[in-house]
């Protein structure tokens, strides 16, 4: 969490208003303002995330109105007692101010005009410090004099051992008409996870108060308790307007503030809280790109340098635009030639992607090549994830991962028309997968195992006896009235 101050930008002559929706409906448009989106006096958009060493910390984040300028909150070890509060630890923590709608860009004034009317709100952040490893601590918040949120539970990470987190692609449109279920049932399904990642597209509008909004009401107690490990999408991105001009696309002004995330010192400024590390346990590490960021080469050496230094076991890269698209007409040839490069010299375990508004999962390295999806044996180099949460979906990509032949890829299992979640548990040498839908049934899973040399292999196929849900082969889909 940081000032958001923005120190480069392009300027274009604004033409028209680009199109982030889909046909029919304007996303940019000012409705009603509901009860639960106005800031007030009380803390909400309550969201815990990993910005240091996540055995021994974690920060929370929270929006209150501008007259509430200080940040405290309190934290005590969980016991079985009912006043497991007695003793409670008071830790004072920052305050950023945002104006919704004027947003300063290299020292002059732009407008997000969509916020229009909205007043300024502050966001606080506290990082509790000194935590012990895999324990459980109650937390909570205050707003103004007196105004606490309830209380939270939440585990600290474990130095080794078993550790299971969601992933989510897109959430994009209908976040909280249709999202709201995919994220909840993801929850009731694994109460225990450790976080959730979300790969990018959380909102349409990254910078519209609105979308958040839902975002954060949709979402609920869920990341109050298990933490946030937020992928920046292209619509996290967002051009401003000033007399007739239009900004380059940047960054939301909304997301450092609203996410308290790693900084990469050996990254540029426009890069901080978006591409960043999360070294999870002895075995897990966790690398975040940001592919709409148009610095992709410097996340490419600072990853080639991170990935070398890492000693984890499992190695695990998250980015918004997929390396082999699964979507018609979407493919994106600069980033693979830029970032395959990096994945294969360091054999990345498992790269999870959104973006395509479809389900894709496939893999580079296999031997024999070709094998069934629901096979077991062969070598693996990476396996290669396409998801999608919300209710937004497109058509496959007609060829399928056929155009990516000469890179070895083999796609394994493809969907549309489906909202997914994934279940993702590391124990030890063995990982195991599982895609998952709103119903909690079972759409796609695998078991994949290393020696101590880093060899893979796929030692359980898919178990999964759905059939293959495309549009010709499942329910009715229709586009318009997805808020």
């Amino acid at each position: 969490m940081k000032s958001f101050v923005i120190s480069i930008c392009c300027l274009t002559v604004c033409i028209a208003p680009q199109a982030y929706a889909h046909e029919g409906h304007d996303h940019d448009s000012q409705p009603p303002t509901p009860p639960w989106q106005d800031a007030s006096g009380w803390p909400d958009r309550i969201v815990t995330t990993i910005p240091e060493t996540p055995q021994s910390s974690f920060a929370v984040t929270w929006r209150t109105d501008d007259e509430v300028t200080s940040s405290i909150a309190q934290i005590v070890e969980a016991t079985d007692a009912a006043r497991f509060d007695v003793g409670a630890e008071i830790v004072l923590g920052e305050t950023e101010s945002l104006n919704l709608v004027d947003v300063p860009i290299a020292k002059e004034i732009w407008k997000a005009e969509w916020n229009d009317g909205l007043a300024p709100v502050n966001y606080h952040s506290v990082v509790f410090r000194g935590l012990e490893p895999d324990t459980t601590y109650a937390y909570r918040v205050r707003g103004s004099e007196g105004n606490w949120s309830e209380w939270f539970q939440i585990q600290t990470a474990p130095e080794d051992g078993p550790v299971k987190f969601i992933y989510v692609g897109d959430a994009q449109n209908g976040v909280l008409s249709h999202w709201s279920r995919l994220i909840r049932a993801a929850y009731a399904a694994a109460p225990d996870s450790r976080f959730i990642l979300h790969a990018g597209d959380l909102v349409n509008n990254g910078a519209r108060d609105i979308e958040w909004a839902s975002w954060f009401k949709a979402v609920g107690f869920i990341h109050g308790m298990i933490p946030a490990i937020p992928v920046a999408g292209n619509h996290e991105y967002r051009r401003y307007t000033r007399n007739g001009e239009e900004s380059d696309s940047l960054l939301s002004m909304m997301w450092r503030p609203q996410f308290t995330l790693p900084e990469e010192p050996e990254l540029p400024d426009d890069l901080q809280e978006a591409a960043y590390d999360i070294r999870y346990s002895d075995d897990i590490h966790i690398f975040i790109l940001s592919t709409q960021n148009q610095n992709l080469q410097a996340q490419a050496d600072w990853l080639d340098r991170e990935l070398g230094r890492s000693d984890a076991k499992w190695k695990i890269v998250s980015m918004h635009h997929p390396i082999f698209s699964s979507g018609s007409d979407r493919d994106s040839p600069d980033r693979r030639k830029i970032l395959l490069p990096v994945f294969e010299k360091h054999a990345v375990d498992l790269v999870l992607q959104g973006h395509d508004h479809t389900y894709a999962r496939g893999m580079i390295g296999q031997t024999p090549e070709r094998i069934s999806y629901s096979d077991a044996g062969g070598d693996i180099e990476t396996m290669f994830v396409n998801s999608v949460s919300g209710p937004k979906q497109y058509d496959f990509k007609e060829n399928g991962w056929d155009d990516y032949a000469d890179t070895g890829v083999q796609l394994q299992r493809k969907a549309e028309n489906t909202q997914f979640f994934q279940i993702i548990t590391i124990e030890d040498d063995t990982l195991t997968y599982e895609a998952r839908t709103a119903l909690n049934n079972l759409y796609d899973d695998f078991v994949m195992t290393k020696d101590e040399s880093g060899h893979k292999t796929i030692t359980r196929g898919a178990q999964s006896t759905m059939d293959e849900r495309m549009f010709e082969t499942s329910e009715p889909y229709i586009r318009e009235g997805i808020d």
